[in-house]
């Protein structure tokens, strides 16, 4: 680098090491909706499986260290993110794991529940998986996945939330009571 004016200048040198980039990948994605798996799902893609209001959703996440024997460098601290973004009447609903370490050419799984709210609208909804971690050299590494998850209701869906009996043991010859919360969550 040179600098000068009219009257004086001055020169400095720099050494510019380039580097591979992020050695942090997401080299496998397993999402499980209502106990029904889709597998390998790809970067950009679609989850097969639909969700529906009270869903459990499930994200096996796996994480690759791509440093080589050569380099021989662990990233520690890995913090995932997961996020079904404007999900839960326009809020975000997110998870994370954390405190994951990988060793140069090894890989470790992280898993991630969610329940899809009762009180959802139907459509596609990003969900954003954001992963980063520091190497023994203080370099951050980050891994971006972005998927689609769908919400589908039926038609015409009620659901008890909520039930008492009173009293609580019923005899017979007894008057009794039944208090019930219901929720409609069909389309």
């Amino acid at each position: 680098v040179n600098v000068s004016d009219s009257n004086l200048s001055a020169s400095q040198s720099f050494a510019v090491k380039v580097s591979k980039g992020a050695r942090l990948a997401i080299s496998d994605l397993d999402i499980t909706v209502d106990g029904e798996t889709d597998k390998n799902v790809n970067n950009n893609s679609k989850i097969t499986e639909e969700a529906k209001p009270g869903s459990k959703v499930e994200f096996k996440i796996e994480f690759e260290n791509l440093f080589d024997k050569e380099e021989d460098l662990e990233i520690e601290d890995i913090n995932a993110e997961v996020t079904i973004e404007e999900i839960d009447d326009g809020d975000d609903l997110e998870e994370e794991a954390d405190g994951i370490d990988i060793k140069q050419g090894k890989d470790e799984t992280a898993t991630v529940e969610f329940e899809i709210p009762l009180e959802v609208e139907e459509g596609e909804f990003d969900v954003i998986i954001n992963a980063d971690g520091e190497d023994e050299n203080n370099t951050r590494h980050e891994a971006l996945f972005i998927v689609k998850l769908e919400v589908d209701k039926e038609q015409h869906e009620i659901r008890v939330t909520n039930a008492r009996l009173s009293p609580s043991t019923v005899q017979c010859q007894r008057q009794i009571s039944i208090n019930a919360e219901i929720m409609n969550t069909g389309a």
